[in-house]
């Protein structure tokens, strides 16, 4: 039964592994040869963390099934270097050396996760208080670099402005633009529209820099009219999600004119189509996984779901080490005053921690220009310490022992 459930986990990540790297690209192009680079692209960095993180269940379910880590590398690598290899006959992928490189550090990466629980998952109270207060400074930071990599930034003018361009990795949009209107911060278009609603984003107009880097980008995709401004996390290669005008486009059909615009102030980013508008677009500190992996045109309460998540996962271990700070000082208090002392100033550690995170969901939007964090990531926060908290004081008795001696 114990073994059941990490080869169960060992199935369900091959699963997602071959989901996420066997499906057709946003290319249609079938590539010309392998690529024998760690990383390139507009999102290299968002790429190569992306291949690190893919592999590293896999390593960890299968080493908690008992495999022996180096054999569980080995797999990590045949299977990495099966999926490059098919995607020499599969349109938008691009196989790769650096993949292979980086889904086999991947896998030994959770290998070690595994191997060296007792140092960290497991460790003593003095530490664990140390680890929740450290994990909770480093949440708030991500939460600020979120911040600080979708803040809006414009390179020096002047500007090229194209209408319908054909851009790489953007799809082109079938209908004509009749006039645009520019003002201070406000973009107007007049357009007609394409005889049907492309499939992926197909921007109506280009803002470019002189060395074509992209300042703006207002498209549309499928139903909905999109925004892309220039951003800190185009410079350091990450995805650039869009902010969205959802289901705008719905009333304009084929062929009918319509008026699309953005406008914006210093706190406050605006869309509209016609007469359906909408203001305080913007991102929270919840959206910091779109910045390694953006899925366009996911229905609102899927990224919901996600950035709930995300957040749940951010602070899953600082109440976790909270309660194994506070329980393990306190089941070894002998009743002495400088036990008891050390054990009060534990359990003040791992409330200082969570405290600092509930100060994060609060004061890192003010500091940062993100939007007010929403109800739905205060309840992945809260939710996310709590249930490591539950899950630290009920393993405060136990000690990592797998079912035999690690073996290389």
């Amino acid at each position: 039964m114990k073994k059941r459930v990490p080869i169960i986990l060992a199935a369900l990540s091959t699963a997602a592994i071959l989901f996420f790297t066997l499906r057709p690209g946003g290319d249609a192009k079938i590539a010309l040869g392998w690529s024998f680079t760690l990383t390139s692209g507009p999102a290299a960095l968002a790429e190569l963390i992306q291949n690190l993180i893919l592999f590293t269940p896999l390593g960890v379910s299968l080493t908690l099934a008992g495999v022996r880590p180096v054999r569980v590398v080995a797999i990590g690598a045949l299977l990495s270097f099966t999926v490059e290899f098919l995607q020499q006959w599969i349109p938008g992928r691009d196989p790769s050396v650096g993949d292979i490189i980086c889904n086999t550090t991947s896998t030994a990466l959770g290998v070690l996760l595994v191997v060296a629980a007792p140092l960290w998952l497991w460790a003593p109270a003095r530490r664990s208080a140390w680890q929740a207060r450290a994990t909770a400074l480093i949440v708030v930071l991500v939460w600020y670099g979120t911040g600080a990599m979708v803040r809006q930034s414009f390179p020096p003018p002047p500007y090229r402005i194209f209408t319908t361009p054909d851009l790489a990795f953007l799809g082109h949009y079938e209908g004509e633009v009749l006039k645009i209107t520019r003002g201070l911060g406000s973009l107007e278009v007049r357009a007609v529209a394409a005889p049907s609603p492309p499939g992926r984003t197909s921007p109506l107009v280009a803002a470019l820099d002189p060395n074509d880097a992209r300042v703006l980008l207002l498209s549309v995709d499928g139903p909905d009219l999109t925004l892309r401004y220039d951003m800190p996390a185009v410079h350091w290669t990450l995805e650039q999600p869009d902010l969205r005008l959802r289901g705008a486009m719905k009333p304009v059909a084929p062929r009918d004119t319509f008026t699309a615009a953005t406008w914006h102030d210093s706190t406050n980013i605006c869309l509209r189509v016609n007469a359906t508008e909408s203001c305080h677009l913007g991102y929270t500190i919840g959206d910091g996984w779109k910045l390694i992996y953006y899925p366009e045109g996911r229905p609102p309460w899927t990224l919901g779901l996600i950035n709930t998540l995300w957040i749940f996962g951010c602070v899953v271990g600082v109440g976790f080490w909270a309660a194994r700070g506070r329980d393990k000082a306190a089941a070894n208090n002998d009743g002495g005053e400088g036990r008891r002392d050390e054990a009060a100033a534990k359990g003040v550690g791992g409330l200082l921690a969570m405290g600092l995170v509930i100060a994060g969901l609060l004061m890192v939007p003010l500091l940062s220009g993100l939007k007010p964090t929403p109800i739905y990531e205060w309840i992945g926060a809260l939710g996310g310490m709590a249930m490591g908290y539950w899950a630290g004081h009920g393993s405060r008795a136990r000690n990592y022992a797998p079912d035999r001696p690690v073996q290389l």
